[in-house]
């Protein structure tokens, strides 16, 4: 199977339940997942999903702290192969919604395959609808598609629950993912974390630069991504075993405060094979200290909610109020370990904002860190999920004060920054620029300065380039107040001209 088949699968799934009413992304993306897992989980029952000893998955088992004494929960019934022989549509329907939610707490599933499960919920209306879907789904094979494909099958996934807009989290476009993990550059035998991992862009990003920066050029290959680009990948085979272990169960952690994302996560572990990481749900900067609070990491590498307020900011952050971006940034300063970096995708508010909880966390940012760069991005960059301009910041713990910054402002990042985006060598694309300018922090006009730290203190941390006198303010042009005056006359001229058009035409029925 490729990327196109793989996309006309989803695309027929879609329709099934979109007629049968399940059309909200979330709860689409969720229930797509649980019937393809389910059939993969068959497919891998000896292999990836499986522990030591190659322990079976659909058997009888008692679950500890589930079933009472002497009971046992009988999982053949959910063996794909079984469960959809069975003749009674509703039947079907009746066992998958009992039966999936116990997966969660199945002793031999890895950490990431239950979380998948935890708390699932099957809303396909009736039994038809299943049947359409599990029919669908029958005839592939999933397992063998290769590495890059089934990649593909979580980008599908979650760039249809990226259309989420109400939970204020975007999917962040893959190709600036690798910019920012390239230019953090994580290492084999440093630890990952991405505090509000939504559905593990930066996660997977930074498994694939470690394994690319740990392959011999005989296993580096050359592979399309969704957008029409291509990107490097390789297989790691300069690890030694220690480091594989590490990598797949020690390296990546993941946290987000929605289950639905943290499943997303999951599969996304599952996927890629390091599914016995750390994927946990937890409020990452509101409510009651946890053991994660205490921990420290090596790379953070997230792009955090751009709206809202935290409910109850942990103490640990030091801050007592603030938006959610801002105490995101206040945890990354708190979860870095000494000499760590840190690259963060946030909205422009960060740069220009001047309240208490802004201003607290810029100056202990310039005063505990080194920060590095501060990039700024074109509009339309998260389109179709929100307009608002954003930025990136790389910084490192050094515990000492930032001396200077570079800025680099991105105009194009080689797509159409429309709500269609479309990428091709006809759109100006900046970044190749910026990650061959990065390494000696080069600078040119109208591109890419070096600013001293002092110079920000000196204009209220406020970190703008037209603040800093690197670019000139944007003009926005107004029209005269007379031609104002004058549209808005015309507008009212014809409502009123559509009001009696209206009026005539109800008289004209009533007579």
């Amino acid at each position: 199977m490729d990327s196109t088949a793989l996309q006309n699968l989803f695309k027929r799934l879609n329709n099934v339940l979109y007629a049968a009413n399940v059309t909200n992304p979330l709860t689409y993306v969720e229930q797509v997942a649980y019937v393809i897992f389910l059939k993969m989980m068959e497919e891998m029952e000896s292999e990836t999903l499986a522990g030591p000893g190659r322990k079976e998955i659909f058997v009888p088992l008692h679950l500890e702290g589930y079933d009472k004494e002497g009971e046992q929960t009988n999982f053949s019934k959910l063996r794909w192969s079984v469960l959809t022989s069975d003749p009674d549509n509703e039947r079907m329907l009746r066992t998958l919604r009992d039966l999936l939610p116990r997966l969660a707490f199945h002793p031999v599933l890895s950490p990431g395959a239950r979380a998948i499960f935890e708390d699932a919920r099957i809303v396909i209306p009736n039994g038809a609808t299943l049947r359409q879907v599990v029919d669908i789904l029958s005839p592939v094979h999933l397992l063998s598609a290769d590495t890059d494909v089934k990649g593909d099958l979580f980008e599908m996934l979650s760039s249809v629950l990226g259309q989420q807009k109400g939970s204020a989290q975007f999917r962040t476009p893959r190709h600036l993912i690798r910019v920012i993990v390239e230019m953090v550059d994580p290492q084999i035998g440093g630890t990952v974390c991405d505090s509000a991992c939504g559905t593990g862009g930066f996660l997977i990003g930074a498994w694939d630069r470690i394994l690319l920066a740990n392959s011999s050029p005989e296993f580096i290959r050359e592979v399309a991504v969704p957008g029409g680009q291509t990107v490097k990948r390789g297989y790691g085979d300069k690890l030694t075993p220690s480091q594989w272990e590490f990598l797949q169960k020690g390296t990546l952690h993941g946290f987000d405060g929605e289950q639905t994302f943290v499943r997303m996560s999951a599969m996304n572990a599952l996927l890629h094979g390091f599914d016995h990481s750390p994927i946990v749900r937890r409020d990452s900067i509101g409510g009651s200290e946890d053991k994660w609070d205490e921990v420290q990491f090596d790379y953070i590498l997230e792009n955090p909610p751009f709206s809202g307020a935290a409910q109850s900011p942990k103490r640990s952050l030091r801050v007592e109020k603030g938006e959610k971006y801002v105490l995101f940034l206040a945890a990354a300063l708190r979860s870095l370990r000494p000499g760590g970096r840190a690259g963060i995708v946030l909205p422009n508010g960060i740069l220009f904002g001047d309240t208490n909880s802004h201003l607290e966390v810029k100056k202990r940012l310039l005063a505990e860190c080194d920060l590095q760069a501060v990039v700024t991005l074109p509009k339309g960059m998260f389109e179709p999920y929100t307009p608002n301009p954003t930025c990136f910041l790389i910084f490192q713990k050094t515990g000492r004060p930032t001396e200077s910054v570079w800025f680099y402002n991105v105009v194009g990042d080689g797509s159409s920054l429309k709500k269609a985006r479309k990428f091709g060598p006809q759109f100006r694309n900046d970044f190749p620029d910026l990650l061959a300018k990065w390494p000696q922090r080069e600078t040119s006009d109208g591109t890419a300065w070096q600013v001293p730290a002092q110079r920000i203190i000196d204009n209220g941390y406020n970190l703008t380039l037209a603040s800093l006198g690197l670019v000139e303010p944007e003009k926005i042009e107004h029209a005269e107040p007379e031609d104002i005056l004058a549209s808005v006359a015309e507008k009212e001229r014809r409502i009123l001209e559509i009001v009696e058009e209206m009026r005539k035409l109800v008289t004209a029925e009533a007579e």
